[in-house]
């Protein structure tokens, strides 16, 4: 069974499509009071805030449609920005040589969250240097990347 996002993303790609866009990604905020849905977009030169209202306003309808939730929820578009997040290992191959921030599921030498540079991907292992430590990370087991931007 298709998880939420890869639904969203299904119904989003032909839109973007149409506008010469690509999806970066999908998220899904579940809290006690609200539930967000971040789609992410991108296009050569980048997107700006008509790109967002305009792929907003025709998304609405379409995931009204569609019925993917059986509750309110609030539809953000935005562009992934400089700190963006990662949401597939071909966007993490990349950024070698960039500095970010990696969340794994399973325990790496008994911490969760890592931030250091990029420095290899090797088969399906992200090789990031951290404080002068090398770690090897599995990406299967990463939950989730984001950028640490250069200003």
């Amino acid at each position: 069974m298709a998880t939420i996002e890869q639904r969203v993303s299904e119904l989003v790609i032909p839109v973007l499509e149409e506008k010469d866009m690509k999806l970066w990604g999908v998220r899904l905020i579940n809290n006690p009071k609200r539930t967000t849905l971040q789609i992410f977009i991108d296009k050569e030169g980048g997107v700006t805030i008509d790109d967002c209202s305009e792929v907003s306003l025709e998304l609405n309808s379409i995931m009204d449609v569609a019925d993917i939730f059986n509750h309110p929820y609030f539809l953000e578009v935005s562009s992934p920005g400089l700190d963006r997040f990662l949401f597939t290992f071909e966007q993490v191959c990349s950024y070698i040589g960039s500095e970010m921030n990696v969340e794994v599921s399973m325990p790496i030498a008994n911490r969760r969250r890592f931030r250091g540079v990029l420095e290899k991907v090797d088969g399906d292992i992200m090789c990031l240097r951290v404080d002068g430590e090398l770690f090897e990370i599995a990406y299967p087991n990463v939950a989730r990347v984001q950028l640490i931007p250069v200003i």
